[in-house]
């Protein structure tokens, strides 16, 4: 039996190009029967293959007992002379610290550690102990999730060209055959019987359950699935990739929003053109590019993004596993990281105002920014070239500290501040007045942004919102004399 598990495995490895001439192939061993299966016959296949192989054991904390596995599996590295290396995770804490589940907290933190340790050795694949039973399982769990093809295809003998699974062949029934005819007890790993487990439930209730009351080959039926879904997956994989790169948006000042540049965004218009099952994998696609990781995302979560996209609402947030969020803002949507977890909605700004120094410099310290003011004098028959009025503006000064409709303690009293309920302002080249709100929606600002909107006011006139347009009672004429000139400095705009 030996020989023959072993000769299978290579097949299998040769048939999926799995190990390349001369890679160091990192193996992970948790010291149950499927890593045990796959070291032994790892190593029996070195030389053959030609690859050099490290073992490598994560210490999740999550059993009193775990620290014997660890002992166990550097004994069998040592026994078979091969190098190992031994990490702890404090997965508890990380569940807190990431807010995931423990089996999703889990497998985050191993391949963390997979990629730490591949980057410290030089190795270019991953083997894990995942079989032809484990499909079966997944093919369930997800099927009970809801999930699509994706989820339904299973685990692939390659993943992303590195991750590699030389047992998926293997019913566990041939591996327990193999450890028995080399002497070899495993370790038992007593969360593999803690029915609070989702897969637990699945491997020791339900498909018993159905094997003794529906179909007996039911695992080897779920498995001729999940090689069908992935075949057709993997297409449908390809052309999603293409209408991603179509829909993503590389340079957000091109569309005029405030985003991050490690943002992912995508073009409504464009993304809408496309069918709807490509569209759940753009999603997916865009959601892994932030996270790398698509674990968590489940049919559920691509359902509501895809409402916020055909819903009528142009501004909307919604929160996603894995400390992600997606919004729409009017024709864009984007995938960046949560600022408050415990809510799906940005931090609100707070009301602020500040004083304005003119002349002199005035720091907003609520939004890390400074305007400076200066004045000046326009000599008889001159005129003075005009800002855009955007982010830097200039004014009438004669006509900004008029005092006629003021106490004298608020004549020259000028104050950058936020929007305030009923704020109105008479926008530049217009005759009538406009709600600040009513403007801020024309001009497509979202909603959580236009609180972090800085104004210049004198008393309960608006003159300047910051980033967008003055006030037109207040703009320079032939007749004026004296101007006041603001420049805005921010490392972010809100255009």
């Amino acid at each position: 039996m030996t020989a023959d598990f072993v000769r299978q495995m290579h097949r299998f490895i040769l048939r999926h190009a799995m190990i390349k001439n001369g890679e160091t192939v990192l193996v992970a061993v948790s010291g149950g029967a499927d890593s045990l299966a796959l070291l032994y016959g790892l190593h029996a296949l070195r030389s053959q293959l030609n690859c050099q192989l490290h073992v490598a054991h994560l210490n999740h904390c999550l059993r009193p007992d775990a620290d014997v596995d660890a002992d166990f599996v550097q004994q069998h590295a040592a026994y078979l002379g091969l190098s190992c290396t031994i990490q702890c995770t404090d997965v508890p804490r990380l569940v807190k610290q990431w807010k995931l589940s423990v089996e999703a907290a889990a497998r985050r933190a191993r391949y963390q550690f997979f990629e730490e340790i591949c980057a410290q050795i030089g190795a270019t694949k991953v083997a894990l102990g995942h079989h032809r039973d484990d499909t079966a399982e997944t093919v369930l769990m997800n099927l009970l999730r809801g999930s699509g093809s994706t989820g339904l295809k299973g685990i692939t003998p390659i993943r992303n060209f590195k991750f590699i699974r030389p047992l998926s062949e293997f019913r566990r029934q041939q591996i327990d055959t193999f450890l028995a005819s080399k002497g070899l007890v495993p370790r038992q790993d007593s969360t593999n019987t803690d029915t609070r487990y989702l897969r637990n439930r699945i491997r020791h209730e339900l498909i018993p359950r159905l094997e003794s009351d529906y179909n007996p080959n039911i695992k080897v039926g779920l498995s001729r699935t999940a090689d069908v879904l992935g075949a057709e997956s993997e297409y449908l994989d390809t052309v999603a990739q293409e209408a991603f790169e179509t829909c993503r948006i590389r340079d957000p000042d091109s569309v005029k929003v405030l985003a991050a540049s490690e943002n992912v965004m995508l073009d409504r218009s464009k993304f809408r053109q496309f069918h709807i099952a490509v569209q759940r994998r753009v999603l997916r696609l865009s959601f892994f590019e932030m996270s790398r990781d698509t674990g968590d995302l489940y049919f559920e979560h691509c359902e509501a993004m895809l409402s916020l996209v055909e819903g009528n609402a142009p501004n909307a947030i919604l929160a996603l596993p894995n400390g992600m969020r997606f919004r729409r803002v009017y024709q864009c949507l984007i995938f960046e990281a949560n600022t408050s977890p415990r809510s799906p909605l940005p931090v609100q700004t707070e009301s602020f105002a500040y004083p304005l120094a003119v002349p002199g410099k005035t720091y907003i310290t609520a939004l890390n920014t400074e305007i400076t003011a200066e004045l000046g004098d326009i000599p008889s028959g001159e005129t003075l070239p005009l800002p855009d009025g955007r982010f830097e503006a200039i004014f009438d000064y004669e006509e900004v500290s008029r005092a006629s409709a003021y106490p004298p303690s608020e004549a020259f009293s000028l104050t950058v501040r936020n929007r305030r309920q009923g704020d109105r302002f008479q926008p530049y080249g217009m005759r009538g007045t406009k709600k600040i709100k009513d403007f801020l929606i024309d001009a497509k600002v979202p909603r959580y942004e236009r609180d972090r909107i800085p104004m210049l006011v004198r008393g309960d006139e608006i003159l300047w919102i910051v980033g967008y347009t003055t006030s037109d009672p207040f703009k320079i004429h032939p007749g004026t004399r004296q101007y006041l000139y603001l420049r805005y400095v921010s490392d972010k705009t809100f255009s």
